[in-house]
């Protein structure tokens, strides 16, 4: 099992955020990452077509000898890691707004979620409110943060449309006096430095992508897995490649890589 990879996808580029701290963590595993650009962003699309890409890229990744799975998107992971988790026996780790470090932690008792309108809009979503904050004691601002993810993967991080956007969806964050924002879509921590900036610098702006991370490393520990021999390899497949595709995917991930077209 030390010989493994770790299967890493994604709607889009935004998983890239988690990939990027698992290989500073992990830095002996082979990481195989898959970007599903060419049907980005699932937000879109219908929950029955986010599932059956699940299944279909997890299948692809345990015929590449997959020794866990992280579902580095927080759309797929409402939709689909629990059916996931029946059909497969190697860990799968995903990822989801982290309300509860935000309800915990508010010193004034309001808190923001920057998400994608099927995260904020799924059954996953309600039940993690219904779970960190029962009683409603802190005011949680859910913003549906639409078009922010194609900023991310168009590489106009600093473009003005992407500024006007960050400034209307932090505006109800600002005026709650929240403390804490929680980016929960995996592709918001490529927008951190501007999203901080919209907020001001007395609130917490929260990337999960570290503690997904550590997830990682703590179940590879767990089933005995963990490679510490060899520097680790990365690979990077996506669907619909494109030039610009490949370029961003460099941006993104701090150095110049070569991605390959995938065709599943």
């Amino acid at each position: 099992m030390q010989k493994g990879i770790i299967g890493i996808f994604d709607s889009g580029l935004g998983g890239l955020s988690i990939a990027r701290e698992v290989r500073k963590i992990l830095p002996s595993e082979d990481i195989l990452y898959v970007g599903d650009c060419g049907n980005a962003p699932y937000g879109d699309q219908p929950e029955v077509f986010v599932i059956e890409r699940v299944l279909k890229i997890s299948d692809f990744f345990l015929k590449h000898n997959a020794k866990a799975i992280v579902v580095a998107c927080n759309t797929a992971t409402a939709a689909a890691i629990d059916i996931l988790r029946t059909k497969v026996s190697i860990p799968v780790i995903g990822v989801e707004p982290a309300l509860k470090p935000a309800v915990l932690n508010t010193k004034t008792g309001a808190v923001g979620v920057m998400a994608t309108t099927r995260t904020i809009s799924s059954e996953r979503y309600q039940k993690l409110l219904n779970t960190y904050n029962p009683d409603n004691k802190v005011k949680v601002v859910s913003m549906k943060c639409s078009g922010l993810m194609n900023c991310v993967e168009n590489g106009a991080w600093d473009a003005p449309e992407t500024i006007d956007l960050i400034e209307k969806y932090t505006k109800p964050i600002k005026e709650a006096n929240a403390d804490f924002t929680v980016l929960g879509c995996t592709h918001y921590p490529f927008l951190k430095k501007q999203i901080s900036k919209a907020l001001g610098p007395n609130v917490m702006v929260y990337d999960p992508s570290p503690a997904v991370a550590k997830q990682v490393l703590h179940q590879l520990e767990k089933q005995g897995s963990l490679e510490l021999a060899k520097p680790g390899t990365e690979r990077f497949l996506i669907t619909g490649l494109t030039p610009k595709t490949q370029e961003i995917i460099s941006m993104l991930w701090g150095k110049p890589v070569s991605a390959e077209n995938l065709e599943i």
